[in-house]
């Protein structure tokens, strides 16, 4: 009898684990950053520094040129304004190559590795007389590489490239015709990568005698212009002894104005054991400041044993252009008798060589249903304390590899350890 019972248990309680997953960022896993809000720089208020008036501000506007802006920006870490600011002063000033050098290392210093920052190394290695053509070179075949195009030779003049440098395919630089400009800015010419595609898988181990859960997820996003956003989405979900259950999920994304965004999302899962027969979610994020965002999502979740609704505001703060803190808090109510309170943080911090580190946390209580005497449903809330950690390692200028660990102690509804979880994850993201 009591083993049937720890069997009947092990199967039904699916659904507790489960929820950690859907409720920490309102569908998304808990350590996915999918909470950033772009951030609409404006100049930051004190009490010693108060808004200025319109004259004021077009004043202090027009003493500045678009330069000297723009290094004011790289120290202030606001590097997408900073590098508007750039170009602006390069299509004031074409003909500047030590801005343009400038230009070019800011580029290619930050991670921008497109071919906006290969075509100003280029031109500042063959115009004017730069700083470091050596450094210059080897930049060029770095970005050269990860773009997939061959890269000029090295100058007889100049020192010669590390070996493996020299190995690469070469093409000649064309020379420029009788009487053309050498200030001439080459032309950009960016191709779109207008899709995103992002798989990954995972691995549940238990303790306390419990079968290992697995986990093979992907999804494709699809950016119709900059305010649309489609998609699609496949979560398998393979829970012994219960069986495999899949997931099938459409999204949005579409921005109303230019401070707020909002989405939505259905996934329908066509012979469910354990999981939702249907999700239905929505929700929006609005840029309240320049760097705080508002978050607002609500999920409805169908399932045998009854509804599930769930509220989900929260607040992010962007420290930087890659660094944010999210904050989450869910109310729930479950099969019309539960109610129920879930917390949750995660901050993501931009590392050196476009690198970020998720770190988050969560607690709270979500539902069970458990099978009771005569087949009825039992329903109760069993509380549970996550912790991820996840980096994004970029590979390529497109391709990045998401690699983590989410740890989860749950317990038993009176009090005392239920049992314990350890799920490492390994994906990648990659635009085309």
């Amino acid at each position: 009898m009591k083993r049937t019972t720890i069997g009947i248990l092990l199967t039904t309680l699916v659904l507790a684990v489960t929820f950690p997953r859907l409720l920490a960022e309102g569908g998304d896993p808990l350590w996915h950053p999918s909470v950033r809000i772009p951030i609409q720089e404006h100049p930051t208020l004190t009490e010693t520094n108060p808004e200025p008036t319109p004259q004021e501000s077009l004043k202090e506007h027009q003493a500045l040129t678009h330069r000297e802006r723009a290094e004011l920006l790289v120290q202030e870490q606001r590097i997408e304004a900073a590098r508007d600011e750039y170009r602006q002063a390069l299509e004031e000033t074409p003909g500047d190559d030590s801005l343009r050098e400038r230009f070019a290392w800011f580029l290619y210093s930050n991670g921008y590795h497109d071919q906006e920052c290969l075509q100003l190394l280029k031109t500042s290695l063959a115009t004017g007389k730069p700083e470091n053509p050596t450094g210059l070179f080897n930049a060029i075949v770095e970005v050269s590489d990860e773009l997939g195009v061959t890269a000029p030779p090295a100058p007889e003049s100049r020192q010669a490239a590390p070996p493996h440098a020299r190995q690469q395919r070469i093409a000649v630089m064309p020379q420029k015709k009788a009487g053309e400009s050498k200030s001439v800015t080459p032309e950009v010419q960016e191709r779109v990568r207008r899709w995103t595609f992002t798989p990954y898988y995972d691995y549940s181990f238990f303790n306390k005698g419990r079968q290992g859960w697995q986990e093979e997820y992907a999804q494709i996003l699809y950016r119709v212009n900059n305010r649309l956003t489609v998609g699609g989405e496949i979560d398998i979900l393979e829970r012994p002894p219960s069986g495999t259950n899949t997931y099938y999920s459409g999204l949005a994304s579409y921005y109303l104005w230019k401070f707020l965004e909002v989405h939505g999302r259905i996934s329908i899962c066509p012979a469910p054991t354990f999981a939702a027969t249907q999700i239905y979610s929505g929700g929006l994020i609005y840029q309240a400041a320049p760097r705080l965002g508002l978050l607002f999502d609500y999920q409805h979740y169908n399932f045998f044993q009854g509804p599930i609704d769930q509220l989900n505001p929260g607040i992010v703060w962007n420290f930087t252009d890659e660094s944010s803190v999210a904050l989450r808090y869910t109310r729930g109510w479950a099969y019309s008798t539960l109610e129920y309170n879930y917390y949750s943080a995660a901050l993501n911090l931009g590392l050196p060589g476009r690198r970020k580190l998720t770190m988050a946390f969560a607690y709270g209580t979500d539902p069970d249903s458990e099978i009771g005497a005569n087949n009825s449903n039992v329903a109760s809330l069993s509380p549970a304390y996550t912790y991820s950690l996840f980096l994004t390692q970029p590979i390529t200028r497109d391709l990045n590899l998401l690699a983590g660990v989410q740890y989860v102690y749950r317990l038993k509804e009176s009090g005392g350890e239920l049992y314990q979880q350890l799920t490492p994850t390994l994906g990648c993201s990659y635009k085309f």
